[in-house]
């Protein structure tokens, strides 16, 4: 199923629906419920203007170096590098994101997570889907700190619209072997692929929960490929788009307002 969050111009809300062949079908009651229903008697068309970010995350929760060749020491590594973005950095695929810093910026291209179920320290092997609601695309946007801190701070991961995401959450996605790809002005700047991930999704799951309650409707992303060409800078009018198979491409545009 592809989940959605919409504008429900007729009852004068936000709702959850059913995405199917270009139809919306609204859900009825909770869409991290173990069994969704949905109102059979009422469709609405699809429209990318009353589509919404399909989620409303209390955290995102973010890996590092999750990939084989990315810059770090991976090999090294005894457990992964995991950061958060705040909920005010996330944003749907229609927004324009403005780049708020007078310093470098650029897109990455990453599979998130959507969680289902409020976790406990008993995510296992065994149950762990039972926690994951689907998959969508995101782009785990970030800039150069300032003074040399480290990128992985709040100032350059939080900034408004630094998390575009995908229209929808796919609830039976199939997360292995997949191209992932991103493209800077339509160049190939980032490629790999979802089995060379060091923490696959279900071990990201089971070992974050393991030490941080997660809630229903909460992202985690799952890293990013290695680049191919050397880091590329955000300016005014580029547009950066993650690639990831199965998904519709996220594109996002930019423009300059320094503060």
């Amino acid at each position: 199923m592809k989940i959605v969050r919409f504008i429900d111009i007729q009852n004068d809300s936000n709702s959850y629906g059913i995405l199917k062949s270009n139809k919306i079908y609204p859900i009825i009651g909770d869409p991290f419920s173990k069994n969704i229903n949905i109102n059979q008697d009422k469709t609405i068309p699809y429209d990318p203007n009353i589509i919404l970010v399909p989620c409303k995350p209390t955290k995102i929760v973010a890996l590092a170096i999750n990939y084989e060749g990315a810059t770090g020491q991976s090999e090294s590594m005894k457990e992964p590098l995991v950061f958060l973005k705040s909920t005010n950095a996330i944003t749907n695929f229609k927004k324009k994101i403005k780049l708020p810093f007078a310093s470098n910026t650029w897109g990455e291209s990453e599979l998130g997570i959507v969680i289902k179920l409020k976790t406990t320290s008993k995510v296992s092997n065994k149950n762990v889907e039972d926690y994951i609601l689907g998959y969508l695309p995101a782009n785990d946007i970030s800039c150069d700190n300032i003074d040399g801190r480290d990128h992985h701070l709040a100032r350059s991961k939080s900034a408004d619209g630094f998390c575009p995401v995908g229209s929808y959450i796919d609830t039976n996605y199939i997360f292995n072997n997949k191209k992932i790809t991103a493209y800077h002005n339509e160049q190939l700047i980032r490629s790999g692929n979802t089995d060379q991930m060091i923490w696959n999704p279900h071990k990201i799951i089971i070992w974050v929960s393991s030490w941080m309650t997660l809630y229903p409707g909460d992202i985690v992303l799952t890293g990013t490929p290695p680049r191919v060409i050397d880091r590329k800078y955000l300016k005014n009018g580029d547009s950066y788009t993650v690639k990831i198979e199965g998904f519709p491409n996220l594109t996002s545009t930019f423009y300059e307002k320094y503060i």
